[in-house]
């Protein structure tokens, strides 16, 4: 009896040194030794961005958009800086969206951008802050209905044709999955809005959201970065993103980016 307390005494404290250890890894290191697997990123990623890392074009990259869009921009500096040709060029403003112009005047400042800086891609990651009703002409539109998505279509159809007088490749980036369920799924139908836009204006259309699920296609804080190893992914707030998670999302976008090398023409 004796020696069979001791077994479980000796059996708790193992596991409480397994959960004591996986606990002081995520808050010093940020990743878990332990838990379910989350997918690797794909070979294919692998190979695209080392052709644009290894590509003799010059090649200027705008980042437009949000403060998850400056997530991006952090991310695709990082990773692409030893690509000798490649420049990344940031400009987001946070707390901004394609709703409020009295706030800030999204098209205004993206031509007046456009009009100044040449660039051969342009990657945009917009939307996170539009989930609001709109007001016109003394009427409310509900977010969500059939009103308002036909009035955000044309406030994205607006902003799309400016960028389309462009030379550059332009990515839509989609939204990523979040926290918030309700948030996720407004995010969700933002998205099959933002890829029908993109689609009419030929625009490239980039999907981050299964790379930040889990197995099960739920929201999930952790990820396997590009070596495999297991880190959280985003920050407390559900939303933005944490450095390993920054370069994830960046090597997504310059994966996509990477595959597309063969068409996309410099302007140097």
């Amino acid at each position: 009896m004796l020696f069979g307390n001791v077994k479980r005494r000796l059996h708790r404290s193992i596991l409480s040194t397994q959960v004591l250890t996986r606990l002081f890894l995520v808050a010093t290191f940020g990743f878990a030794a332990l838990g379910p697997a989350h997918a690797r990123e794909p070979d294919g990623v692998r190979r695209d961005i080392a052709a644009l890392l290894r590509s003799s074009k010059s090649l200027r990259i705008g980042i437009v958009g949000d403060s998850v869009a400056g997530d991006l921009a952090n991310g695709m500096r990082k990773i692409l800086q030893e690509g000798g040709n490649l420049a990344v060029v940031k400009f987001t403003k946070p707390a901004t969206g394609l709703m409020r112009d009295d706030v800030y005047d999204w098209p205004r400042a993206l031509e007046t951008f456009l009009g100044k800086t040449k660039l051969d891609i342009v990657a945009v990651m917009i939307g996170g802050n539009d989930r609001q009703a709109i007001w016109m002409k003394g009427s409310r539109l509900s977010p969500g209905t059939k009103e308002w998505r036909a009035e955000y279509r044309r406030r994205l159809a607006r902003f799309m044709d400016i960028l389309s007088k462009e030379k550059a490749k332009v990515y839509w980036i989609g939204l990523p999955p979040v926290r918030a369920p309700k948030m996720s799924r407004d995010h969700k139908a933002l998205n099959q809005i933002f890829r029908a836009e993109a689609k009419l204006h030929g625009f490239a259309y980039v999907s981050i959201w299964d790379v930040f699920t889990d197995a099960n296609g739920r929201y999930t804080s952790f990820g396997r970065d590009s070596d495999g190893t297991r880190r959280r992914l985003r920050k407390n707030d559900g939303m933005h993103f944490t450095i390993p998670g920054e370069l994830r999302l960046a090597r997504t976008v310059a994966g996509a980016i990477g595959r597309d090398l063969g068409e996309t023409k410099s302007s140097h």
